[in-house]
């Protein structure tokens, strides 16, 4: 009987540690998936400076880049798509010093914040970060001083960029 269990409990094992591995090789394809997007971020634009609602935008073959935020609105919802185009990116600097913001809700498509992209924007409270964030740019929310919260789920890519940051003591898991 115990000659039986010992190759059925290898056999488990050996599958388990498969299991793992196909794993770890999904989520590394995953990673490398996102840093391809993060590298075509800085190709040429095809319109730059163009306006939707309150936002400037540039427009790349593939996805928009937020440049600038001039809204009065106390809880913002960054589009996820403008012009039938995912928005990858927020630039540096694109809500700097906006005195009006107080929640901000970013969309799962972002996968870069540029550096001092929400710096100055005293009455910021909460950010609801999205999963894939590979990039978080210095400074990105420097003299915040009313910043309490960035929501992020737990161990996503967003929540090693944060740990990464000068901004993982403001880091709320859900």
């Amino acid at each position: 009987m115990k000659n039986k269990i010992i190759p059925i409990l290898f056999k488990l094992l050996l599958l388990l540690i498969i299991i793992f591995l196909i794993f770890l090789l999904g989520k590394f394809i995953y990673i490398k998936l996102l840093e391809n997007k993060l590298n075509k971020l800085y190709d040429n634009p095809v319109r730059i400076n163009q306006i939707y609602k309150d936002y400037t935008y540039d427009e790349y073959d593939d996805h928009v880049t937020i440049m600038t935020y001039e809204g009065e609105e106390k809880k913002v919802s960054i589009p996820s798509q403008i012009n039938n185009k995912p928005v990858y990116s927020i630039d540096d600097s694109a809500f700097y010093g906006n005195q009006f913001l107080e929640e901000v809700f970013i969309p799962n498509t972002v996968i870069r914040i540029g550096h001092q992209a929400f710096i100055g924007c005293d009455n910021l409270q909460i950010v609801y970060f999205p999963d894939n964030v590979l990039d978080v740019g210095d400074w990105a929310f420097r003299v915040c001083p009313k910043l309490k919260s960035i929501y992020v789920k737990k161990n996503s890519i967003s929540d090693n960029s944060l740990k990464k940051s000068s901004f993982k003591n403001y880091v709320v898991y859900h």
